[in-house]
């Protein structure tokens, strides 16, 4: 259920992009009724205002007409200012509708009141078949003249009005959302053009380029992925170059001696004693170069978890109880003192042949380093098994306790390659130990060494711990 939460709530492209639409829509929708009905006010208060106006003209000069006269029936030409008595001049409405028009005149009764409403209203012509909006002005006149007041009216295009609105309406909408569409097309386009340059940049060869790019939709992932891909190219090349370095390397000096052994049995003549002998070194050369292969190799694919591991649940006591029998065994011959200190209980997931050779190889370092006393223990602590291998040796500087599990590091130059190996082994024992999600690692001590080992601790139903000290 929590997963299910968490996937509902995560951010993604597709959840950007529906909700962008669903914003574009609404926005557009709301913008655009709200621009239209602003835009739809505007133009009728600017019709209003020039009926208004035309009203205000037609009274004025109606009542410039009949200031000095007022028992005339009939009104001249408004443009025209100066009163005229003739009788075949034009009626009243005539003459304003030739002043103004577009202008629909009516002259009520001098008895009565009429109502008038100043609001446009919706009417439909049948003569023209369509809507417009009718504006109607009364003219109240507070002359003594043969009328209390003119009643005119006005109509406009319904769906001039209306489509000119949307129009400007969907245009202030669409200046408006522009911003913001840029913005989040940006937010898209931008993470993907740096993965692309990115990807150029891989291919013309400079690895180890990072997308930087920090969110937890889809892009973030590629980017996220993407700067992993680019570290693990660049370890990869790093590996590669330094496996090449030191094949050129290491190798040079065993394939010079055999060579050397060959040419000195093709110049010399030598007995079969001798040949014999040459036989063996190069049969040695031949091995020191098979085993130090084989160990480049493995911590090859070490590195690049290209090592297969068989792991299964094991009690890490009867482990040491196994390891603590070889070493009764081989004490003797060795000249060794082992002390084992452990429980049971100690329940670790482990390639158990891939953990022996660690400690084999720790063994093994111990007693080049003249230790005649190792000390082997494990504990739990909280959800680790702490494991600690001490010894009474030379011991290691301080300042070489975390680079001596460095590939080909040598803490003793001096050492010949009998004694001394390819320096490769710490570096294997560290690759195996991370692979087990664990950790390696020296602790100072004033004489000998220490070193520990930490590897997950798995609770199992049947935990029964029963302890022994050995």
């Amino acid at each position: 259920m929590k997963f299910l939460n968490r996937s509902f709530f995560k951010v993604t492209i597709t959840k950007k992009i529906v909700l962008l639409y669903l914003l574009i829509l609404l926005s557009s929708v709301v913008l655009t009724s709200i621009s239209s009905y602003l835009t739809f006010q505007k133009l009728m208060d600017n019709q209003m205002s020039i009926i208004d106006v035309n009203t205000s003209v037609i009274k004025t000069r109606v009542e410039n007409l009949y200031e000095k006269n007022t028992n005339i029936f009939e009104l001249p030409d408004l443009s025209e200012k100066i009163l005229k008595k003739d009788k075949d001049s034009k009626k009243i409405l005539q003459t304003i509708e030739k002043n103004f028009p577009g202008y629909k005149f009516k002259i009520p009764t001098v008895e009565g009141t009429i109502e008038y409403v100043d609001i446009p209203k919706l009417v439909y012509d049948r003569k023209e078949m369509r809507y417009f909006f009718e504006i109607t002005r009364e003219i109240s006149f507070s002359e003594n003249l043969p009328f209390k007041s003119i009643q005119l009216s006005i109509k406009l295009n319904y769906y001039q009005i209306i489509l000119k609105s949307l129009l400007l309406g969907t245009l202030i909408a669409t200046i408006i959302l522009i911003p913001f569409i840029i913005f989040f097309s940006n937010s898209i386009v931008k993470p993907v053009l740096k993965i692309s340059k990115g990807s150029k940049q891989i291919a013309e060869g400079n690895l180890g380029v990072q997308v930087e790019y920090d969110s937890e939709d889809e892009l973030g992932d590629l980017a996220r992925t993407f700067n992993y891909m680019s570290n693990e190219l660049t370890n990869i090349k790093k590996i590669r170059d330094d496996l090449l370095a030191t094949i050129s390397h290491e190798l040079r000096t065993p394939l010079a001696r055999i060579k050397g052994y060959t040419e000195l049995m093709l110049d010399l003549k030598i007995t079969k004693v001798e040949q014999d002998v040459y036989y063996r070194s190069i049969l040695q050369e031949v091995d020191f170069l098979n085993n130090m292969i084989g160990e480049i190799l493995e911590i090859s694919r070490l590195e690049l978890n290209k090592e297969s591991l068989f792991p299964e649940e094991t009690d890490f006591g009867y482990f040491l109880e196994n390891l603590k029998r070889e070493t009764d065994v081989q004490k003797t011959i060795q000249n060794v003192e082992y002390i084992f200190d452990y429980e049971y209980g100690l329940f670790c997931s482990i390639d158990v042949e891939k953990i022996y050779r660690v400690f084999q190889n720790i063994i093994h370092n111990s007693i080049k380093a003249k230790a005649d006393k190792i000390q082997i223990s494990a504990k739990k602590e909280n959800d680790w098994i702490i494991i600690k291998i001490v010894d009474n040796g030379i011991g290691i500087p301080a300042d070489q306790l975390e680079i001596v599990f460095e590939k080909f590091y040598r803490v003793d130059k001096s050492r010949d390659r009998k004694t001394g190996g390819f320096g490769l082994g710490l570096a294997i024992c560290k690759g195996i130990i991370r692979e087990h999600k664990g950790e390696i690692f020296f602790s100072k001590v004033e004489k000998g060494t220490q070193l520990n080992i930490k590897l997950p601790f798995i609770r199992v139903q049947s935990d029964s711990s029963k302890s022994d000290t050995v």
